[in-house]
């Protein structure tokens, strides 16, 4: 009788052991639902060390308004308000304004886009830039898309603006950025540019940087709610926001600039109730009810 009572202890003492190893939902969902938002949301701030790296705005039923930093230790480093414009339902212009991305002087770019009237797909992007009223620079875009509608190709050439020939633009240098996938997910980032001297059409320089995500999950990303046609668009100007039209997160980034070393990092997410990310272990994430 008493082995039974020992052996009946050490099943109850096992299923105990086993209910409080169990996963405690806070390191999986965080310690509250913050946004508590059940319908259909889009991303509002995004946050590191109580520092804020994008803001996103809307009006009258649109994304508006979208603030970016990045930051030198507590400093603020680079610094973009971006203005989105409509005609009807589609984007008819992007202003962005502040800091040139990964610079230190300040300039304006005008992104304009063309679409293909059937599927509503942007297909070209004219981007010019400016330094305070003077024109500086013309671009154009071409994209291109796969059968399933995802952009896999964009490429970009760049002119300088002659101010004596404001009109002509000659273009030597290129952007061309690659984009795969795995599923639903961008898997890949390679942005090329080539500099090419005008005279002698010789590449002056040649820099490649290649983002990699892997280790998927299948939760929500938390740009969901954000239209294709504005990453499209502004990822001309930061390609690595190509990844934003991915479904789900992804566990690991491996960055690789040019010939240097790759740069590896790894993600923790915790996510709400509604499985959208409240933080990645780097980025916390508020949400809005989607216009």
């Amino acid at each position: 009788m008493k082995r039974i009572l020992q052996f009946l202890s050490l099943i109850i003492g096992l299923v105990l052991l086993n209910s409080c190893a169990e996963s405690d939902p806070a390191q999986v969902y965080g310690w509250d639902d913050p946004n508590d938002i059940s319908g259909p949301r889009m991303v509002k701030k995004v946050m590191v060390n109580n520092q804020t790296v994008e803001e996103y705005a809307h009006n009258n039923g649109k994304l508006f308004k979208i603030d970016r930093f990045t930051y030198n230790g507590t400093a603020v480093q680079e610094n973009q308000a971006i203005y989105v414009y409509y005609l009807g339902d589609k984007i008819s212009k992007v202003e962005i304004n502040g800091t040139v991305p990964g610079g230190s002087s300040n300039g304006r770019y005008v992104l304009i886009p063309n679409y293909d009237n059937a599927t509503g797909r942007m297909v070209s992007l004219m981007n010019d830039f400016y330094v305070g009223t003077t024109h500086t620079k013309h671009a154009i875009s071409i994209f291109n898309y796969d059968g399933a509608g995802r952009i896999i190709n964009a490429y970009k050439k760049i002119a300088a603006v002659n101010p004596a020939t404001p009109n002509i633009y000659v273009y030597p240098d290129t952007v061309t950025d690659a984009i795969t996938y795995d599923g639903v997910n961008v898997a890949k980032i390679e942005s090329s540019k080539n500099v090419v001297n005008t005279t002698t059409g010789v590449i002056l320089s040649s820099v490649k940087n290649t983002y990699e995500y892997s280790n998927y999950d299948w939760r929500n990303n938390p740009y969901l709610g954000i239209a294709d046609n504005y990453l499209v668009s502004v990822s001309s100007v930061f390609p690595d926001m190509y990844a934003y039209m991915s479904d789900n997160n992804a566990g690991k980034l491996k960055f690789t600039a040019g010939t240097a070393t790759p740069v590896e990092t790894n993600y923790t997410y915790k996510f709400d109730t509604h499985n959208y990310p409240v933080s990645n272990g780097f980025r916390s994430y508020l949400y809005q009810p989607a216009p």
